[in-house]
């Protein structure tokens, strides 16, 4: 829900609740009307949810000083039929304001419950469910972990990260009283529920979660901005980690994509949800612990998700709330359910560490971002471990290559005394002729061809030893380090890490890795000019795609990727300081910036990087990678932009970059528009 919106109603609420005439009520209805249609995208479907969590309806509902005819009017009331079946009085601005009759009547005609429940249904296989669901558990990060909790228990997301209360019940390990209840269905909200995994630890899982930094951090900027208003903090808490939420959803549970899903899709969607969870978390509980008749497990799965009122005997009324729980029955279970016990995990003992070595753990936490000591002792003893197998195994191929270096030696040594052996026998017939006697009556050219035979026979020999050899033919001690082989170099570039680097090193980097890490500083680099420096005059920088890709130099993609993996802390930051998406504050997409110009957006970049950034970043003046540039051929002075990616900023900004050049928009290899700068720095389309 859109802050602005809440001010709105507000307003209208603040101007006409005192007002007894139709005369006076009508111009502020008609005001509140036409920024409703130009100022929001709401559509009828949606309208009357976003009115009524925006308080419209309860506001108006809450005066009491109704006279028909002056502040009032008398509308009559319908059965299912269309018959009157009497009459009741509404405020003028429930009249005049938001969604009329007809597209109420339109709204309330949806049948998504009655097409799910026509279905079959879908089956869960429940050891599939309770194996996600238990990694999901024993997860450090907390999107993982809240998702897993939802799984276990089927509570809603702003009951796990901030309302619910779970304590443990005396002879069932399977249960949990749980208090904390988002939509109350009665005065006591606290009641008994089944959970998936044991309940002592079900209750370690979420108080981890609790104490988790981002986690506690959102709470407290959800209670400082509505401080009395608990219904407003958990549509806020909703909003801004519902994506996380529902991206942990998709990854481990499926969507239509998957071959495989743990959890099947519900009919009419295209990947699971939360709700999804919480049904099936329903089903699956309802299966295990309450065995009678279709009546009864009803009623069992009604109270189970909050439906029903958790008395002892609630009456037939209180039955009417089934119909919402039928929303949630399109799941059924044919494996037993079985109990899983919580993983178990080894004991931890003290270790004694000098002042200076805790400093340094206490550093190695922070920088890796793990949990606690523990995890870094852990990590440095895998590293140990990992690095001395890698030096063993080099050692070990060292040691063969000298023993295969000493035996290719050993031959060299055998064939060059074979060869100077055969030298000596062919010195001795070539003096043989001079020693005889008597010289033979007719000289036959014999010793020539026993010469030749000699030649080939040595030119065989050695051929034959030096195929035998795999080394050089000479050997000398420095072949020893040019034999060696690549893998510990590339095992060393795939642990590079970019983290040590200096500012200075890590932008004359090219290497791959070495983007996201820029990008990940010019957040942080941003993040803090923001919260430290800046004024909050005017002065104050969204983080967007743009920002970051020119601060950083990298490439959209790149830059696009991070901001989807650290959505939440984009959207917080930039909430936090109101430069978030003023009609959703749930999206990473904001138009801040569009106030500053691009000069004044170049200036702050600039002042950020020579800050925070030992002005590295800024120091080519533009990106190393243009997103949307295809191309820029310098001959004639023409930079080409994709007419479906580029915005007019991003055409400002590339003119005003490259002076004397003009901007190509093109779409399927066609030329679209044509702009470049008039004499007064403006963009003009040719």
């Amino acid at each position: 829900m859109s802050k602005v919106l809440q001010d709105k109603v507000n307003e209208l609420f603040e101007a006409t609740k005192d007002l007894m005439s139709r005369e006076e009520i009508e111009p502020h209805c008609e005001q509140f009307n036409i920024w409703l249609n130009t100022q929001t995208s709401y559509s009828s479907d949606s309208l009357g949810t976003v009115l009524s969590r925006a308080g419209f309806y309860k506001k108006f509902k809450s005066i009491t000083n109704l006279v028909p005819g002056q502040n009032a009017v008398i509308v009559p009331k319908h059965d299912e039929n269309g018959n009157v079946t009497g009459t009741t009085i509404k405020h003028l601005c429930l009249e005049l304001c938001g969604l009329t009759q007809e597209q109420w009547n339109d709204r309330n005609q949806t049948t998504r419950v009655t097409d799910r429940l026509s279905n079959e249904g879908q089956e869960i296989d429940p050891d599939k469910y309770l194996e996600v669901t238990g990694r999901l558990l024993e997860s450090e990060d907390p999107h993982e972990l809240a998702v897993g909790l939802i799984a276990a228990t089927g509570r809603r997301p702003h009951e796990i990260l901030a309302r619910a209360k779970f304590f443990p019940v005396e002879g069932q390990a399977y249960k949990v009283m749980f208090s904390g209840q988002g939509k109350k269905r009665g005065q006591d909200t606290s009641f008994e529920i089944g959970v998936l995994y044991p309940g002592e630890y079900i209750i370690k899982c979420l108080n981890r979660l609790r104490k988790e930094p981002s986690t506690k951090s959102l709470l407290q900027e959800v209670a400082n901005e509505f401080p009395n208003d608990l219904a407003a903090q958990n549509r806020a808490i909703d909003n801004r980690r519902g994506q996380s939420l529902r991206r942990v959803v998709k990854e481990y549970f499926g969507d239509k994509y998957a071959e495989n899903p743990a959890l099947e899709l519900r009919s009419g969607d295209d990947q699971n949800n939360n709700k999804a969870l919480r049904a099936a978390c329903a089903a699956l509980i309802v299966e295990r612990d309450y065995p009678g008749s279709i009546g009864s497990k009803m009623l069992a799965f009604g109270r189970f998700l909050g439906h029903i009122a958790p008395n002892d005997k609630p009456s037939d009324r209180d039955l009417n709330h089934i119909v919402t729980t039928l929303g949630y029955s399109d799941y059924y279970v044919t494996k037993p359910v079985p109990y899983p016990i919580a993983p178990q995990k080894e004991k931890a003992v003290s270790v004694r560490v000098t002042e200076g070595d805790f400093e340094l753990i206490k550093n190695l936490q922070s920088k890796l971002g793990l949990t606690n000591q523990q995890s870094v002792v852990s990590h440095l003893l895998n590293f140990y471990e990992n690095a001395t197998k890698e030096v063993l195994e080099a050692k070990s191929q060292c040691d063969r290559l000298k023993e295969e270096l000493a035996v290719a030696s050993s031959r060299l040594n055998q064939a060059n005394d074979q060869i100077i052996k055969l030298k000596e026998e062919i010195s001795a017939m070539q003096l043989q002729p001079e020693l005889q006697p008597e010289p033979q009556p007719q000289p036959q050219p014999q010793p020539q061809a026993t010469n030749q035979d000699l030649r080939e026979m040595i030119q065989a020999i050695i051929r034959e030893e030096l195929q035998g050899m795999q080394v050089n033919t000479t050997p000398t001690p420095t072949s020893i380090p040019q034999i060696k082989t690549t893998e510990p170099a590339e095992q060393a570039k795939s642990i590079t890490n970019w983290e040590d680097f200096s500012d200075k090193e890590l932008w004359e980097s090219k290497a791959k890795g070495s983007a996201e890490e820029k990008v990940r500083r010019s957040f942080l680099a941003i993040a803090t000019y923001n919260d430290t420096m800046a004024t909050g005059d005017n002065d104050r920088l969204a983080v967007t795609n743009q920002a970051l890709r020119e601060l950083s130099g990298a490439n959209g993609m790149v830059v696009g990727d991070w901001i989807k993996a650290h959505a939440d802390e984009v959207v917080s930051h930039n909430t936090k300081h109101g430069m978030g998406n003023s009609k959703d504050p749930g999206k990473i997409e904001t138009y801040y910036n569009k106030r500053h110009g691009s000069e004044r957006i170049t200036e702050l970049l600039q002042l950020i990087s020579d800050k925070f950034l030992d002005g590295q970043a800024m120091k080519s003046g533009k990106s190393e990678e243009k997103p949307v540039t295809a191309t820029q051929p310098p001959q004639d002075k023409t930079i080409t932009l994709k007419a479906t990616e580029a915005s007019l900023m991003d055409i400002e900004h590339a003119l005003k970059q490259n002076p004397g050049w003009t901007v190509a928009t093109k779409e399927r290899g066609k030329v679209v528009a044509v702009y470049h700068l008039n004499e007064n720095n403006e963009v003009v389309k040719i």
